[in-house]
């Protein structure tokens, strides 16, 4: 696997969340690309950041175009700009949902990871997302495990069976290409 090629999203026809919002040109590896905000070559640069002085709360997840576009960008391997376009969400977040936004950055993040075949950083950030999301699951109260818009409980059983071919004591490449399952984001509208 070369590790400059562009991430490949788990399925190219998946449902998009927010279609009026254009995908960046480039999805963003730490290293080999050009770091999309600091460099001017980014295709973020120069870009303001926009942040509403008051943030729609959780249950208003279907208007809020940053967290939808975030599971676009997260769907379509768009996985380091996923991480910024919650990471807004996050700084202005509390309690449950800062929780939450937290666990789907750092599943994102390990995506990255998962990409650049750095097994450590991806354990660690794999299982620490997950173990946050479980948290939500608990202090969300919804009898489905659902917040968001997302079935936590089906989302964590498709993540799981993702991750755990990478904490056996023999990881190859092959590992990498034996993908039975694709941990993608479902929004119940």
């Amino acid at each position: 696997m070369d590790i400059h090629k562009q991430p490949q999203p788990f399925d190219t026809n998946w449902h998009r969340y927010c279609p009026q919002m254009p995908f960046p040109p480039y999805r963003h590896i730490p290293g080999v690309t050009p770091h999309p905000i600091r460099d001017p070559l980014g295709h973020s640069y120069g870009m303001e950041e926009e942040l509403d002085d008051t943030p729609l709360p959780p249950e208003m997840w279907k208007q809020n175009e940053a967290y939808l576009y975030g599971v676009d960008l997260y769907n379509f391997a768009y996985w380091w700009e996923a991480h910024e376009a919650w990471e807004g969400l996050w700084h202005q977040a509390e309690d449950t949902y800062r929780l939450f936004l937290q666990g789907l950055i750092q599943v994102s993040a390990s995506l990255i990871k998962y990409h650049m075949r750095m097994l450590r950083p991806l354990r660690t950030l794999s299982t620490a997302g997950r173990d946050k999301l479980r948290q939500v699951v608990v202090e969300c109260g919804d009898a489905n495990g659902d917040y968001m818009g997302i079935n936590l409980p089906i989302f964590l059983d498709i993540a799981d069976a993702f991750f755990t071919p990478f904490f056996s004591g023999f990881v190859t490449e092959e590992t990498y290409q034996q993908i039975k399952v694709k941990p993608l984001l479902q929004l119940h509208f």
